[in-house]
């Protein structure tokens, strides 16, 4: 058997026996008890997430690169922030409650109990049932409070942002065509049409009915840029007039047959392109519709002239592709007419004609004819040429189904404006095809950029706010009463053991805070064991007490209270 534990007696006394003096008045207040650290701390959390505010604020739709950090860092230290000083504040405010529930006249010491419990313990403020108060409530809220990181970290991403500022750009595009640079001329001298288009040109031509983007030399555009630019173009002058018509179909005669005039058609469709003008500055669109349902009235007539000219186009530049094209929604009429130019007679070179090809393309392209005339009894028959006709021809729902003949009621819409469009967006592409080094010009030019940028989810951020205004909510009740206090109070174990008369904290100030009391019995030893209680009885006592008079507890010890 081991050695046996032995009985320590001591007859010193720890500490004098000098009754008590007053010290430390008991002074409840308003001002003067404010748990200022604890209210500092709720401060504070408001700070931090109006610091998140204010970050998303800032960030939203800014460049990824004005930004060293990423707004997700500093909205995470917000959060952080807040959620520490939250749980200081509860700290302070239990401490508070603590103290104050201690001064009630019905306070119970298992009342006390659960105050520390609640704030020390989450299951205990969980499964505290029935006796749910404040601080068990506060306890909840505040340890799941840190779910606002997640919300807030999600509240700044990264997408996609255009910017727009002004930036100079350089373009090349031709302010005049070349002499001769459309078409080659084989029917001789005294006609000078284009047969053929010129190699340059018939490139223009295919990559127009192809679609094909227009590829641009220009100096810096990073981004989407709008302006506008001189280049060769064109102003129009339309005339219009009308042309009677009537193919009603007419009485026959005693015999049942038609006069021959009867079965005469119209030209209810025509589009023709003509360069017959010997120069190189004109150009003429002729065109003829019958724009009625009726059988007779009057075909619309278009005679249009192109002249010649530098114009403003608006225009878009893709600096990041290199191509440039029309402003979206303009028409001729929104280029600004600079000045017209002079045609020169193009006789004295009979092999070559500048807007010669434009005659030739359009022709090739949208030369089309539709005569219509009543023929007796197949009643009316229409013949058509080229494509054009029949895109803007309006048929009745019920035209040929059923037996049912073609009559006259077809009509044209105006393909006006559409051929006009055309021959502008031909002779933009023209204009830049043509340029060279010497046709550059500078401009000032709207450059919207697309770059990575922050965008704030305000959502999140609201669910963040909920989570921390319901635990900043929650603790804030606890701090009530602290007027009720007479002096600066914690938790720690030294000054509630002064509370509860410890014999080892006798003779300290008994209103001391935490502080002065370690002043005064910081120092004094102490020891943690069995304290002899009745020598003769042999019994003792388990406490904090002074080292001379404590020894280790014997395993299977009994203590008297």
């Amino acid at each position: 058997m081991g050695p046996q534990n032995k009985h320590v007696y001591s007859t010193v006394t720890p500490f004098e026996n000098t009754p008590p003096t007053p010290r430390k008045l008991w002074n409840p207040s308003i001002l003067r008890r404010l748990p200022w650290k604890g209210f500092g701390a709720m401060l504070g959390a408001i700070a931090a997430v109006s610091g998140a505010i204010v970050v998303l604020m800032l960030s939203d739709r800014r460049p990824t690169a004005s930004w060293s950090l990423q707004p997700a860092v500093y909205l995470a230290i917000a959060s952080t922030l807040a959620n520490v000083f939250i749980h200081f504040a509860l700290g302070q405010a239990i401490c508070v409650a603590w103290w104050r529930r201690a001064t009630q006249p019905t306070t119970k010491i298992s009342d006390l109990h659960r105050h520390w419990n609640y704030g020390d313990s989450l299951w205990a403020s969980l499964t505290s049932g029935r006796q749910m108060n404040v601080i068990a409530l506060a306890s909840v809220l505040v340890a799941i409070v840190p779910i606002n990181g997640p919300f807030l970290q999600r509240a700044s991403r990264v997408g996609l942002g255009k910017f727009v500022h002004d930036s100079p750009v350089q373009i090349q595009i031709a302010q005049q065509l070349p002499l001769g640079y459309t078409g080659i001329v084989a029917s001789g001298r005294g006609r000078p049409y284009a047969s053929f288009l010129t190699p340059e040109f018939k490139d223009v031509v295919n990559a127009t009915n192809n679609l094909t983007p227009i590829t641009i030399v220009s100096k810096g555009c990073a981004g989407e840029c709008t302006t506008r630019v001189q280049g060769a173009g064109f102003t129009v002058d339309c005339a219009h007039s009308t042309v009677p018509f009537d193919i009603q179909p007419p009485e026959p005669a005693s015999d049942g047959t038609f006069p021959a005039s009867a079965f005469a058609d119209i030209l209810a469709f025509e589009t023709l392109f003509d360069n017959t003008v010997a120069d190189s500055a004109t150009l003429k669109l002729d065109l003829q519709f019958k724009g009625t349902s009726d059988c007779a009235g009057s075909l619309e007539v278009r005679n249009c002239t192109f002249k010649a000219a530098t114009v403003n186009y608006p225009v878009v530049i893709n600096g990041n592709k290199t191509v440039i094209e029309l402003a979206p929604g303009t028409t001729m009429s929104d280029d600004h007419v600079m000045h017209t130019i002079d045609g020169v007679d193009e006789r004295m070179n009979p092999y070559r004609t500048t807007l010669g090809g434009f005659s030739k393309a359009f022709m090739d392209t949208y030369k089309s004819s539709a005569s219509m005339g009543f023929k007796g009894a197949v009643r009316y028959r229409t013949i058509t040429e080229g494509a054009t006709a029949s895109r803007y021809a309006t048929l009745s729902s019920d035209s040929g189904q059923n037996g049912s003949a073609i009559d006259c009621s077809i009509f044209y819409g105006d393909p006006t404006e559409d051929l006009i469009q055309a021959v502008r967006s031909m002779m933009f592409r023209t204009a830049v095809a043509a340029s060279n080094a010497s046709d550059a010009q500078t401009v000032s030019a709207q450059d919207m950029v697309t770059v990575p940028v922050y965008q704030s989810h305000y959502l999140y951020l609201g669910v963040a706010i909920v989570f921390t205004a319901l635990a900043w909510l929650a603790t804030l009740p606890v701090f009530i009463g602290w007027w009720h206090v007479g002096r600066n109070v914690s938790m720690s174990p030294i000054e509630t053991a002064k509370a509860f008369s410890a014999p080892m904290l006798q003779h300290s100030d008994p209103n001391a805070n935490v502080d002065e009391l370690m002043k005064e019995v910081g120092e004094r030893p102490i020891r943690y064991g069995a304290v002899a209680y009745n020598n003769a009885a042999r019994l003792d006592a388990l406490q904090m007490y002074y080292p001379g008079h404590v020894r280790v507890p014997g395993r299977g010890q009994t203590f008297i209270g």
